[in-house]
């Protein structure tokens, strides 16, 4: 399992596009409302950061929010202690309303879907989108059974809506940022996920899907930390593509998302760090 502490990486040129020329901005790895700390300097310009900074705003802001206001993650704009929550609840008396719940008093809520594994591997028809095979719902606050106790809850709804492949998207960039996080920007021959990424393609399920059985990559399995992220090599014909594995909230039973990212140059050795 690879594992970088907090560094920041000078990169030089946008991960996205290779300009060199005008203002070069910073990009977290992990997202900062995510608690991120691997920081690439200098790596994105401004018209690419618009466009790759999209996909964190449905997941982040929308449907993660009452799960970060209950982990106390860190927000630029909004104060997610100060949010109130709604949830509609039934009580044990039959009666239905709706709480108004702070993020310590919430169940901290997070919905996780579940996919198909990454087309690259299955070679199935496809066209464009995702294939998505399940959800879980995983509670990261107060504890449900005194949550229920407390409040006298038969039952509750919970909503989340997904915009578009965002979440997909923000997965995949993840991926593709914790590669030039351990080896730079020059190990790629081909970035696979780049026009899925930049907005130019809809094959983000090519790439990115679930692999819950571990038959293509390593698992990363339930682990101490809140955040994981595993790397393997798979040499095809002498084309070595690089497998991400990207786990939220890596102590929870939270799927994991295995993303093809690129290939390595022949030449390039892994061995060797070139950030």
């Amino acid at each position: 399992m690879n594992s970088i502490e907090q560094k920041f990486f000078e990169i030089g040129r946008c991960i996205y596009c290779d300009t060199t020329t005008g203002p070069l901005t910073d990009e977290h790895v992990v997202p900062l409302a995510l608690g991120g700390k691997m920081v690439l300097k200098k790596s994105v310009c401004e018209p690419c950061r618009v466009i790759t900074s999209r996909c964190e705003s449905n997941p982040i802001q929308d449907n993660w929010v009452q799960l970060r206001a209950a982990l106390n993650f860190p927000s630029r704009h909004r104060k997610l202690g100060d949010m109130t929550f709604p949830l509609d609840v039934e009580l044990t008396n039959g009666l239905k309303t709706t709480l108004q719940l702070k993020g310590k008093e919430t169940l901290g809520l997070a919905q996780f879907l579940e996919y198909a594994p990454p087309v690259f591997f299955t070679h199935v028809a496809y066209t464009s989108g995702v294939v998505v095979t399940g959800a879980k719902l995983i509670g990261f606050g107060m504890d449900a059974k005194l949550f229920k106790e407390k409040h006298g809850i038969k039952g509750f709804t919970h909503t989340t809506m997904q915009k578009g492949n965002d979440f997909e998207k923000m997965i995949t960039k993840i991926a593709y940022c914790f590669v030039i996080a351990l080896w730079g920007p020059d190990c790629f021959q081909d970035r696979y996920v780049l026009p899925a990424l930049m907005g130019e393609k809809d094959d983000i399920g090519y790439w990115m899907g679930c692999d819950p059985a571990g038959i293509f990559s390593r698992l990363i399995g339930v682990v101490q930390g809140g955040f994981a992220i595993k790397l393997d090599i798979l040499d095809l014909n002498g084309v070595r593509s690089v497998l991400v594995r990207v786990k939220f909230f890596a102590s929870s039973e939270a799927p994991e998302y295995l993303v093809v990212v690129g290939s390595l140059k022949p030449n390039f050795d892994p061995t060797q760090s070139s950030v």
